[in-house]
């Protein structure tokens, strides 16, 4: 029964001939209505149509998520994960730049000439990558925010330099990889070097973007 029904049967019970029937299934049906419109406003996403589009694609009324039934039953609920989710985010991606800092320093000393940094270069692109994906599927898949806006803000800058450093980390291995295959060294090295400095800056950035005001 929806809340329509209930509103009417309260209409109905008021115009009946039964007047002390009528205010007990009041007193009865009020709680119902009260949690139903509770609930209504619980599961209101506001300015919805600012939502990104990855969130919309797993989130939305036609989700993927949605459609298959994964995740909380209501909103509460919903906003509960999404902070835990991007808390964890964070500490993921703050150990991920550590990791790519320290990936680019032995990635410098290979490139001068010590092929000593070879093995731990190589044992934790592995590392760096991984903790990287799952920090970015943290985000990703995070459930929807209360409210979203259009103006600039940086939190929207730092979702817009993500796309950024995310294809970077996609990029690295293969550009990686594509050294020691190329007939150019010096070529596939230099790519491979400015596409992971563009990924390192790009993250330090949205990082410090991260403890200015929202």
């Amino acid at each position: 029964m929806n809340i329509l029904n209930y509103i009417y049967i309260l209409y109905s019970e008021k115009r009946s001939k039964s007047s002390k029937i009528s205010k007990v299934r009041s007193l009865l049906y009020f709680p119902l209505i009260i949690s139903s419109l509770v609930g209504q406003l619980d599961t209101t996403i506001i300015n919805v149509d600012n939502m990104p589009l990855r969130t919309k694609l797993l989130w939305g009324d036609n989700g993927l998520l949605r459609q298959l039934n994964f995740g909380p039953d209501n909103r509460k609920d919903e906003l509960k994960l999404r902070v835990k989710m991007l808390q964890n985010h964070q500490k993921l991606a703050l150990a991920s730049l550590g990791l790519v800092a320290y990936q680019s320093y032995l990635g410098n000393q290979m490139a001068e000439g010590d092929y000593s940094k070879q093995d731990a270069h190589k044992r934790f692109s592995k590392i760096t990558w991984g903790t990287y994906m799952v920090s970015a599927s943290l985000s990703y898949f995070a459930p929807p925010a209360q409210k979203y806006n259009k103006r600039i803000s940086s939190m929207k800058v730092h979702q817009w330099l993500s796309y950024i450093h995310f294809a970077g980390m996609m990029a690295l291995p293969v550009l990686g990889k594509n050294i020691v295959t190329s007939n150019d060294y010096d070529k596939a090295l230099s790519l491979h070097q400015n596409v992971a400095s563009i990924t390192f800056a790009s993250m330090s950035l949205s990082a410090l973007l991260t403890f200015l005001p929202y």
